[in-house]
């Protein structure tokens, strides 16, 4: 318990000691800091269908959720060629949908889908995650979610440590980007999880720009770095015929990925396709496609600003009943580490946004998958109450037969559905 407690004690110092060298650092000659921050609230109600898996505890709802985030971003710039960037995050969860999953992981243990826990940095050159509590209440830790240095000259831009890369053309599916993309169904996206890379940037004859970044990864079950574990990457941005277009390669863990992207406008909207190839385990003839293709316009009607998008995703990965995706083992890894978060392979999505008020947003987002069919339903408002603070209500609706990918497919050894519940949620959050 010492030991634990030391361990616990050494981060949180560290983590003070990095903010306040950068504070002192802002008062030295030629060095500016910035400061910023937010803190977000979260309180949700969710039930479940009497043919899910939690009825086999004897509830499944409502149940009553809350959360708490708070995140603090410090910036340092000395000079015009070095910045320095920290954003350290504190996290509180919990309630009794966390109860009720720990319940069924008793009831079934190893057969029962697991509590959700923290951000984990097994796998990650850098540990800068400590968890103070994980048990059937509540979840609470801390991190540094940034932690990087970048130096800039006319030439070449580079940047080292715990940081954010987002490649791609996709808004709501991604399949260019590889590093820690966003689940479909995120309808907050202000802050990628970060990873530990190295990244660097520049331009060079016909490329407008050209990235190159090295995520080093390590074997959770040596603890040692490891090349099947890492990604090496690049991707190059050029333009002809009135289009932007990216070619990408990359060796990510043993997948070696092929890709290309475009983007032009038609009239007053935009279009916007990717392709990626993805040689498992750097396998040539065993690989699998992806492509996504969207497009998205605004538009002024009735004095009222209007946006809206439609997006197709097509994962060659997929499979068109679920059941045979949770037997698939390279679908499965592939879910595992982030890199996917579908099971089926053709999907529509949409979304209407209406700006009723000019602090009021009304959406309305849906996800379908076409091979089902089941479909995700997200309408949901947000309102800016201050300059500060915004309110987001919304809920997500989930439909389809049992069986489904969004109607919950089956837990084999109980028959029972494990698909996600009708849940309503609200947060509000304060930016400093």
């Amino acid at each position: 318990m010492i030991q634990a407690y030391d361990k616990r004690l050494t981060f949180c110092l560290s983590i003070v000691i990095v903010f306040l060298r950068m504070h002192q650092m802002a008062g030295a000659s030629g060095i500016e800091g910035k400061w910023n921050g937010q803190i977000r609230a979260q309180g949700s109600v969710a039930g479940y269908e009497k043919s899910h898996i939690l009825d086999l505890t004897g509830d499944t709802g409502p149940f009553l959720d809350g959360a708490l985030d708070a995140r603090l971003n410090g910036t340092l710039f000395v000079g015009d060629r070095l910045t320095f960037e920290a954003h350290y995050e504190a996290v509180l969860s919990g309630g009794q949908s966390r109860e009720a999953q720990g319940e069924l992981a008793r009831l079934l243990p190893g057969g029962a889908p697991l509590i959700n826990g923290p951000p984990s940095d097994d796998r990650r050159l850098f540990s800068l995650t400590h968890v103070i509590s994980d048990n059937e209440n509540r979840l609470m830790y801390h991190r540094l979610d940034r932690l990087s240095a970048t130096y800039t000259n006319d030439k070449i831009t580079v940047r080292a440590g715990r940081q954010a890369l987002t490649w791609g053309n996709g808004l709501v599916f991604n399949p260019m980007d590889l590093l820690n993309p966003f689940a479909p169904s995120d309808v907050i996206r202000d802050y990628k999880t970060g990873d530990d890379m190295l990244v660097m940037q520049g331009d060079y004859g016909p490329f407008s720009d050209i990235q190159l970044a090295y995520v080093p990864r390590r074997n959770p079950e040596t603890g040692n770095v490891s090349n099947s574990a890492s990604s090496f990457a690049g991707k190059a941005q050029w333009t002809a015929m009135e289009s932007d277009w990216d070619l990408l390669f990359s060796s990510h863990y043993e997948d070696t990925v092929l890709g290309i992207g475009m983007v032009r406008y038609i009239k007053d909207a935009a279009w916007r396709t990717d392709l990626t190839y993805t040689a498992m385990d750097s396998d040539i003839s065993d690989g699998y496609f992806s492509v996504v293709t969207n497009i998205d316009y605004s538009w002024v009607w009735g004095g009222h600003n209007f946006y809206g998008l439609g997006e197709v995703y097509y994962n060659g990965l997929g499979k068109a009943n679920p059941m045979d995706a949770l037997r698939d083992k390279d679908l499965q890894t592939r879910i595992t580490r982030g890199d996917l978060f579908t099971l089926g392979r053709w999907y529509a999505t949409g979304q209407i946004q209406f700006e009723a008020h000019p602090l009021v947003n009304i959406f309305l987002s849906t996800i379908v998958n076409l091979n089902d069919p089941s479909m995700l339903l997200q309408p949901r408002i947000t309102w800016d109450v201050l300059s500060s603070t915004r309110i987001l209500a919304g809920v997500d609706i989930p439909v389809g037969a049992g069986g489904t990918e969004y109607g919950g497919p089956t837990h084999a050894p109980t028959g029972k559905q494990v698909g996600a519940p009708l849940k309503g949620y609200v947060i509000a959050t304060w930016y400093f």
